[in-house]
């Protein structure tokens, strides 16, 4: 099975003008390291347009071009974000275009409907993760929500972005009747517990071994680590290695590494005690330079490096594992 594990779609706001500025902020640097864009003062709006990056930071798609864009994947994870306040607006998953069909004005309160309404769109095709944020309009009314977006709107997750909302991972009062309600609804809770090229982010907060409390509190919730933790890739695989249900995904992550790194990374994971059967692929579609087809073939084709580097290839099941079959075990949708 071929599965992106990590997603996202529509729009992040109501005004499309605020998500274009806040995909360009996101990718400023990355476009930059290409030398596309000045790096020692902020571009004009026409080298913007001439470096063909201007929309890409975060555009705006639904779900026909979402399928588009992962040609010959069996299911793509689509992941909720929830509503915070930046900059003096309300953002959030919002469905600008109304291709959903889901009623009133596009809301970022309604994040869990909208991705709700993604998956009906091809329920084959698309799984749903849900998202709250437990400082917005409190813990309460978050564990409420995502009891709603499971046992009514069918989403099979959840997504955290506490780095992103200014709380920490751990926090008992926050965080823990979160996890505690996903682990009653036996659902896995991915987190956003990485760095972030977003100037608000808090990047004290993104550390992996913050996670380390849920593991020890939470025994039986299903973790996975976002972005593998990046940039403490070896700090979240430890995590792997000291709980049993902690997975770590590879979106973002797999699109810094070259190939030949990306081998020499899942090389030394075994050796390591961490089972390469804890690792999901996963793109960060749609934004950046997140090309499904892309990263795909990079992951599979990692053994051409083997020869050159005169070590033992990876085991052709366990890559195979990595681009699906590992989450869809841990999804239940195939035994595992």
């Amino acid at each position: 099975m071929i599965i992106d594990a990590h997603s996202h779609i529509l729009s992040l706001s109501a005004d499309p003008g605020f998500t274009l500025e806040y995909g360009r902020e996101g990718s400023l640097c990355i476009y930059r390291s290409m030398g596309s864009l000045p790096s020692h003062r902020m571009p004009t709006e026409a080298e913007w347009e001439a470096s063909g990056y201007t929309r890409k930071g975060w555009p705006v798609i639904g779900p026909e071009e979402s399928v588009r864009d992962h040609p010959g994947f069996d299911k793509i994870i689509v992941l909720a974000i929830s509503p915070q306040h930046l900059e003096g607006r309300l953002i959030g998953t919002v469905d600008t275009a109304g291709v959903l069909g889901i009623d009133g004005p596009p809301d970022p309160e309604r994040c869990n409907d909208y991705i709700a309404g993604v998956v009906r769109t091809d329920p084959e095709r698309f799984i749903g993760f849900a998202s709250v944020n437990p400082t917005h309009e409190g813990v309460n009314a978050a564990v409420e929500e995502l009891e709603r977006a499971v046992t009514e709107l069918g989403l099979s997750g959840l997504k955290l972005y506490p780095m992103y909302q200014h709380w920490a991972a751990n926090d008992p009062d926050l965080g823990f009747p979160i996890y505690r309600k996903a682990q009653e609804l036996g659902i896995p809770v991915m987190i956003h517990q990485a760095g972030s090229t977003r100037i608000d982010a808090k990047l004290e907060l993104g550390r992996p071994a913050i996670l380390d409390d849920i593991g020890r509190e939470f025994r039986d919730l299903r973790v996975i680590i976002a972005h593998c933790g990046l940039p403490w890739v070896d700090e979240a695989l430890f995590l792997l290695t000291k709980h049993p249900n902690f997975f770590a995904e590879l979106s973002y992550l797999i699109a810094t590494l070259t190939r030949r790194d990306l081998f020499l990374l899942l090389s030394r994971c075994e050796p390591m005690f961490v089972p390469l059967e804890k690792l999901f692929f996963g793109t960060d579609y749609p934004g950046f330079l997140y090309d499904p087809a892309a990263l795909r073939e990079k992951l599979m084709s990692v053994n051409q490096e083997a020869d050159v580097l005169h070590m033992p290839p990876i085991a052709q099941e366990k890559l195979d594992g990595i681009m699906g079959d590992n989450v869809a075990r841990m999804l239940g949708l195939i035994e595992a």
